[in-house]
């Protein structure tokens, strides 16, 4: 069973195949797909045959503390990309909509839709930013896996 286990999770992998599978969960859970990252890190990690812990460490690198100052800075870095602009008048009414009316209600999301430059802003600023977060993810996580590993032979 636990052999079984071993190769279920991939816990035996080589250090740079375990880096790599946590950099792609790095990339999934900083990527635009809200909703979807830890279908598509278990997906991703049965299709390649990856590590599959260390995938959805990746995918839930993203806690709920940072979702929202992250996603705000990745639209920022799309709006730059993208050249869109949006009025601090109209964010300010947006937002007032939102805290009046409820953040669930249409007059809020009409706003948001009318705002059209956000989505792509949106997306393409999170996979530049889910980009670069998963290829410093790799290196950092490789040789951190090789320093516990080397650590753990030394004393076992």
């Amino acid at each position: 069973m636990k052999d079984l286990f071993k190769r279920l999770l991939h816990i035996e992998d080589t250090p740079e195949r375990t880096a790599l599978a946590y950099s792609i969960g790095i990339f999934l859970g900083f990527s635009p797909f809200l909703g979807l990252h830890t279908l598509a890190g278990l997906a991703i990690a049965f299709l390649f045959n990856l590590n599959r812990v260390a995938i959805l460490l990746g995918v839930w690198s993203n806690t709920p503390w940072w979702i929202v100052p992250y996603y705000t800075i990745a639209t920022w870095v799309g709006m730059r990309v993208t050249g869109f602009q949006i009025d601090p008048l109209t964010i300010k009414e947006i937002f007032q909509t939102g805290s009046d009316q409820g953040f669930m209600s249409s007059d809020f999301w009409s706003l948001i839709a009318s705002q059209w430059g956000l989505l792509p802003s949106f997306g393409i600023g999170s996979l530049i930013l889910a980009t670069l977060l998963s290829l410093v993810a790799y290196p950092l996580s490789l040789k951190g896996i090789r320093f516990y590993r080397s650590r753990k032979r030394s004393k076992g």
